[in-house]
């Protein structure tokens, strides 16, 4: 074993399997950016406020665009403010993350990142520490605003636990702990705000997706991409086992979603199912038992004489 390889695997790194030695270090628990009275949270925590959208109703979305347009309005004004726009996605294992950068009386500044093998959660971080960088940098500024759809990954940066984004908010945190000692007043506000229905944020989509680059260099795995690369495979092959097995019985029944596409295997929220089923124990055993078509007396039979349609209704919620 060779000495890096040693150094991976006394890091935080776990099941790693024959991916190890095209790993990067992704993990720094022991980093003093994460020491107690001295991580984030625990010095400004009231330097530092999110704010989510509600996305309950269109009526509460267009609300929340209007607090968005109004905080544009304002710091379009004010010197002391920078404007940060982040978006991030991914297509065929290549992430692209952009940032718009609002600065008073300047031009607005463009940043476009393309990269091979990440998930678009740790693009977004990156991006999000470029546009501070950069604000931190400008004089005179005292309140950050950082806009994003992807707040909970904003919410990454004061973290104390591990997570394989360590590397990134290490370099975020140290930035803002300059910025929060220069003056007792400066602030950093993150912004949720409803994807594509923000006119701002749906000029930084629709900028992202006008590139198409592909970069054909080696890239070395991160952690967390690693990780997914290999629940996808397991549910790829545990896909072709259940089909070339026949282990679905002859009435297996395939779950649609509301535009009639039959609902993928997943291992991300829980899996697929609940979202459409609820949260019921009783409704998700009888829907689990319906569509594997197997109960503790075998196949799954409705013998209720009153009801000669046999709906999915009356299966899930009345069937005895």
């Amino acid at each position: 074993m060779t000495f890096k390889q040693q150094q991976k695997i006394k890091s935080s790194i776990i099941d790693a399997n024959n991916h190890l030695n095209r790993i990067l270090s992704s993990f720094d628990s022991l980093n003093s950016e994460f020491h107690p009275s001295y991580r984030l949270i625990d010095i400004f925590s009231s330097h530092i406020s999110f704010h989510n959208a509600d996305h309950s109703s269109n009526k509460s979305k267009a609300a929340h665009c209007k607090k968005l347009n109004k905080i544009i309005l304002e710091s379009s004004s004010d010197q002391k403010s920078v404007i940060i726009i982040t978006d991030a996605s991914i297509k065929n294992n290549v992430t692209a993350s952009i940032a718009h950068i609002h600065f008073f009386n300047n031009p607005l500044k463009k940043m476009l990142h393309h990269v091979v093998d990440i998930t678009p959660t740790e693009a977004e971080l990156f991006t999000i520490r470029c546009g501070i960088n950069q604000a931190v940098q400008t004089q005179d500024v005292s309140c950050i605003i950082v806009i994003t759809n992807t707040i909970h990954v904003s919410k990454k940066i004061i973290d104390p636990f591990m997570h394989p984004h360590q590397q990134q908010t290490i370099a975020v945190s140290k930035e803002l702990h300059a910025f929060f000692n220069n003056h007792s007043d400066n602030t950093i506000e993150f912004w949720n705000c409803p994807k594509d229905e923000w006119h701002l944020h749906a000029v930084v989509y629709k900028e992202m997706k006008k590139f198409d680059l592909v970069p054909l260099y080696p890239s070395k795995l991160l952690w967390d991409f690693n990780k997914k690369e290999e629940c996808d495979n397991i549910i790829k092959e545990w896909c072709m086992t259940f089909k070339s097995l026949d282990l679905k019985r002859r009435n297996f029944l395939h779950l649609l979603n509301n535009n009639l596409s039959e609902i993928k295997l997943s291992y991300t929220k829980g899996g697929p199912w609940p979202e459409h089923i609820g949260f019921s124990n009783l409704l998700c055993a009888r829907a689990t038992q319906a569509i594997t078509n197997h109960v503790p007396r075998e196949e799954f039979k409705c013998l209720c004489r009153l009801y000669p349609i046999k709906s999915k209704h009356h299966i899930l919620h009345e069937c005895r």
